[in-house]
């Protein structure tokens, strides 16, 4: 490989440019990468995910997953979570269903994680109550026959990303190394397949494109999988529905941006969701969209708000009050993340 991790922040570089989709898929995900040993999520992490800041995250889309089951599946079923994190959006989402053990005893738990540490968090975090046929796995299951519910929260804008500009001609952004400096920097390099560039004539110049292969592969393999035996798919994600105008990858470390080629393998490197994207790939295999909207109106359209009234009369309102802030302001996470399910049920 190109690139080797000597140890958990010495990186070797053996080749000149790099595409950038490949030097962040080696980054983040193999040998040491960031998510294959590090724990992200939290205070003592680089960043904190909605299931964190409240309770009322989980529990809402807990009792939408008993609505939807309840009245289209009604039995046994696959319930999957895409990198479940510390475990906590598992946990509230269970405990808001204790009282509907129709849903926990027909599901078969799967978590999805190929984090060895997080593996270890979540068994230790995660209720035994709620462990009821649960087993960790680092893919999906595909050759089940049962229909699933197939969820996750921040998971998909990890996948790399190749970044594009069109000026006179189309560029793409790779990465090299200055062996004089020590450090890496980026490099433009003209597009020549044909084609990509005829993918990209969509496009006007001025515009960039960012484009994520491997997310789109792996939705696309997520929806036959639906498409075939039944369920659906549900996701809330930072990312947007009509195209974008700028290159949103970034890098978080200690919960501050950090250039996306300093502290590699320590900081969280994402970049937004193309939900048009997804969106296309679930209309192409013939998936009905049941929600494509902001978290904000899914949290408030399925009772967060009510939710709210009564937390606050068991706790501190102010406290609870700020955790739903976060959650719905249109300033904060309310617009900016969005919320997409997909189903064939």
């Amino acid at each position: 490989m190109f690139i080797k991790e000597k140890t958990k922040s010495k990186i070797i570089f053996k080749q000149k440019d790099i595409r950038l989709d490949i030097f962040l898929k080696q980054i983040l995900f193999k040998d040491n990468g960031y998510y294959i040993n590090k724990k992200p999520i939290g205070k003592k992490g680089d960043f904190i995910t909605a299931p964190e800041i409240s309770q009322m995250f989980g529990e809402i889309i807990g009792i939408y997953f008993y609505y939807i089951w309840k009245k289209k599946i009604n039995s046994k079923f696959n319930f999957i979570e895409l990198g479940p994190g510390n475990g906590t959006l598992y946990n509230d989402i269970m405990r808001s269903l204790m009282k509907f053990r129709d849903f926990i005893s027909n599901a078969d738990v799967t978590f999805v994680e190929i984090n060895k540490e997080l593996i270890k968090l979540q068994k230790k975090k995660i209720k035994n109550q709620f462990l009821i046929n649960a087993n960790w796995q680092s893919a999906i299951n595909y050759k089940s026959k049962y229909p699933s519910i197939i969820y996750s929260n921040e998971f998909f804008d990890c996948f790399p990303v190749r970044q594009f500009l069109f000026e006179d001609v189309w560029f793409e952004k790779y990465v090299s190394y200055n062996n004089y400096e020590k450090k890496f920097f980026f490099k433009n390099k003209q597009v020549k397949n044909e084609k990509l560039l005829s993918n990209l004539k969509k496009y006007k110049k001025g515009e960039i494109a960012e484009i994520s292969h491997q997310r789109s592969k792996y939705f696309e393999k997520i929806c036959k999988f639906i498409k075939k035996n039944g369920g659906i798919f549900f996701t809330i994600d930072y990312g947007y529905f009509e195209k974008n105008t700028n290159f949103t990858l970034q890098a978080i470390h200690n919960h501050n941006y950090s250039h996306v080629l300093e502290n590699l393998g320590k900081a969280d490197i994402t970049s937004h969701v193309d939900f048009e994207e997804l969106i296309k790939i679930a209309k192409s295999n013939k998936l009905q969209i049941e929600e494509a909207t902001s978290q904000r109106d899914f949290l408030i359209k399925y009772g967060i708000l009510e939710r709210t009234k009564v937390l606050s009369k068991l706790d501190d309102p102010q406290l609870i009050n700020n955790d739903l802030e976060r959650l719905i302001n249109k300033k904060q996470m309310g617009n900016l993340f969005k919320c997409l399910i997909v189903s064939n049920i």
